[in-house]
């Protein structure tokens, strides 16, 4: 029999600390989520949702609206003079699903340089932005509680260093209630229909000037009890046979318009799970009373019981009371026999790409080893990219290109479930239960993580190995991969687009090292082409990656760091089956031909161009360039010769040979794909080169 724990609001107020429970009259606002910036981070401090920087601007993290140690976004980078109406700012994503007149809130800080004129934009289905009219129905705008007004419904600065405080109320606009998709930008626009004006009047703007954000607050409420629950879904509880409970993670509870105005909410999880409201003393049934008709912000934590026999949990957490739509929690968690499955190696390159809006995307790519999985079972998985700050149950951000080594195959997707064909890769693990394999991502503009300067995770995210189509298991690399942006200018978060010309096999992989030995961690990792993948399709790559790379037989493209002395001193060709060097290419300064990749400043328009053509200790610099293409041999020398060019087999035997009297020339081989040595001979010069005919 369950046992009753009924409290009233005051005794579980004064007992539990996770009770966040706010009075609140019927019909009244209660927080959907927050920003307050605080530990400089953009995540929200209340609820969920992402916040973004639009039309190029920057920022850093200074002194919030309340002072120190408060803390607030700063942004800057805005448009030039004359450039860019209402197309830069900041954004904020967050669902109002299951709730109703929905307002925004917000302290604003102008510096003296900034635009005077700020513009409220909403959107209704993630895509199509709307300019909100701000007056005084419907908005406020004030400053140490005098009323600023509005131009035009856009929200007016008279003065810079100044802290104004902004409202905007979306009751009158159906389509924000309820919404999935809703988001907001504050954004600059001109003053006059022409230009831009600085917020204080003796000042001249600039696009240096700052705009900073702290307490931006969505609220919502409406006329119907409503339970809502942050996250909907629990998965991942795990432990070894033996060895239980599994590690609690934690839920939101917010209700309004509950019915009647003192009532219980009750919390009943299945068998195998249990609850806690502080973390320490967990039950398989809790009940608690609430006043005002509401609850805010509160807390508790869900883990998966002790003593249970190895195998798959699924269950439930039900949410009842107060006159709302009963709130169903799924819970999903594996009691293991054998030490839980982790990354045993991991072949983890340094960077990776990043932008937001992000269209100037380049594949990823990293070699792991997983063990401790089943025997001889066939796993479904997906690959995914994290923050440290990320919960263990969080499946990640980032697309997906799946590599089957067996068939060949390389997959694309934009979406993930395990329960839809082609939405997930899979793989089989030997005898031992280990599996090692290329894992391949996308990075996409998900604007919390894969933003320039963010230092990232990758994360395997796997079923039971059983055909399950829930995620049991997710893994996590140890170390992070940092994000860089496509930018000329010289800073740890950005980078420049690198290719390659190479004699290298389709659906292989490349890894760029900063030195010769192929020593450490690799600088960029990626797959050669032709993957069969589309590229150019997803209208999102970079348009180098989409014109010189992506269906080219042998290219391959990615990023490098701007900041990097040594430049590329290595390329590898690693096998699609195992991750063996098959082949490799160094330069000892770090100069390919006449590409120069120390410390580049290319971004994405001036390419590095990498040709490991040329040839096994090509003698570039002494005689000019020896390379093939196919099964043709090409020479472009940087002084006339006249002589005789051999081509002899690994075994020393002249196969070809062919008179020369010019600085360039191409001879037809026809002979078989494989390692050859070049030879030019004349009175002046004997050198030889290593090339690959193909």
């Amino acid at each position: 029999m369950k046992k009753n724990y009924l409290m009233t609001f005051v005794t579980a107020a004064l007992l539990f600390a996770g009770f966040a429970l706010t009075a609140f009259q019927a019909g009244a606002q209660v927080t959907i989520a927050q920003w307050t910036f605080t530990g400089d981070v953009t995540t929200p401090s209340t609820g969920s949702g992402t916040a973004n920087l639009v039309g190029g601007t920057t920022a850093t993290f200074a002194t919030g609206f309340a002072g120190s140690p408060d803390r607030a976004w700063n942004s800057t980078g805005y448009p030039l003079q004359g450039e860019g109406s209402g197309t830069a700012g900041v954004e904020y994503i967050v669902s109002t699903s299951g709730y109703s007149n929905v307002s925004v809130s917000w302290d604003g800080r102008h510096s003296n340089t900034s635009s005077n004129r700020v513009r409220l934009q909403y959107t209704l289905n993630g895509a199509d932005w709307i300019n909100f009219v701000a007056d005084e129905t419907n908005a406020s705008n004030s400053a140490a509680g005098v009323n600023k007004g509005f131009d035009g419904g856009r929200y007016i600065a008279d003065a810079g260093d100044t802290w104004y405080q902004r409202t905007a109320s979306f009751a009158g606009i159906p389509g924000a209630s309820d919404n999935a998709s809703f988001a907001v930008r504050m954004v600059s626009e001109f003053f006059d229909g022409s230009g831009y004006a600085a917020s204080t009047a003796t000042s001249t703007y600039s696009e240096n000037g700052t705009l900073r954000y702290d307490n931006v607050t969505f609220q919502g409420g409406g006329s119907s009890p409503v339970l809502t629950s942050d996250p909907a879904n629990l998965s991942g509880f795990t432990y070894i046979d033996g060895s239980g409970p599994a590690e609690s993670q934690s839920v939101l509870l917010n209700g309004f318009n509950l019915t009647p105005a003192t009532g219980t909410i009750t919390l009943d999880p299945s068998e195998d799970f249990e609850i806690s409201v502080n973390v320490v003393d967990y039950m398989g049934y809790y009940q608690f009373g609430y006043e005002n008709g509401a609850l805010s912000n509160m807390t508790f934590y869900v883990r998966m019981k002790a003593g249970l026999a190895q195998g798959t949990y699924n269950g439930t957490l039900l949410i009842t009371g107060g006159g709302a739509p009963d709130l169903t929690v799924n819970l999903s968690g594996t009691v293991t026999a054998t030490t839980p499955a982790s990354i045993a190696s991991i072949m983890l390159p340094m960077y990776i790409q990043g932008a937001v809006p992000n269209i100037s995307r380049v594949p990823f790519a990293y070699f792991a080893t997983l063990t401790n999985l089943l025997p001889n079972a066939t796993y479904r998985f997906y690959n995914k990219i994290v923050l440290g700050s990320d919960t263990p149950d969080y499946n990640g951000a980032g697309n997906c290109i799946f590599v089957d080594a067996s068939a060949g195959t390389f997959t694309r997707t934009s979406s993930t479930s395990f329960t839809t064909a082609g939405q997930y890769g899979e793989f089989t693990t030997g005898n031992d239960g280990v599996y090692s394999g290329w894992f391949v991502t996308e990075p996409t503009g998900n604007a919390t993580r894969f933003k320039p300067g963010a230092e990232l995770f990758v994360r395997i995210v796997l079923n039971d190995g059983a055909a399950g189509t829930i995620e049991t298991t997710r893994l996590t690399s140890a170390e992070s991969v940092k994000v860089l942006g496509f930018y000329t200018n010289s800073s740890d978060t950005t980078g420049t687009a690198v290719r390659g010309i190479s004699n290298y096999s389709a659906k292989n992989f490349v890894f760029l090292y900063d030195n010769t030995q192929g020593s450490g961690r690799p600088l960029y990792g990626t797959q050669v082409e032709t993957s069969g993948v589309d590229f150019a399709g997803s209208g999102s790559y970079a348009a180098f990656y989409t014109e010189s790379v992506a269906g080219t037989n042998s290219a391959w493209g990615g990023i490098v760091p701007n900041i990097n002395a040594n430049g590329v001193k290595r390329v590898e060709e690693r096998s699609l089956s195992n991750g063996a060097v098959v082949a490799s290419h160094t330069s000892a300064n770090g100069v390919w031909g006449t590409t120069d990749t120390k410390n580049p400043s290319g971004g994405m328009d001036n390419v590095l161009v990498l040709n490991t053509t040329l040839g096994i200790d090509s003698p570039v610099s002494a005689i000019g360039r020896i390379y093939t293409i196919g099964n043709t041999l090409h020479l472009e020398l940087n002084q006339v010769v006249d002589g005789t060019v051999q081509v002899l087999n690994v075994n020393g035997q002249i196969v070809s040979d062919f008179r020369i009297n010019n600085t360039n020339a191409s001879f037809r081989t026809e002979l078989p794909e494989g390692i050859y040595i070049v030879r030019i001979i004349s009175d002046k010069i004997s050198v030889s080169s290593k090339v690959f005919i193909r």
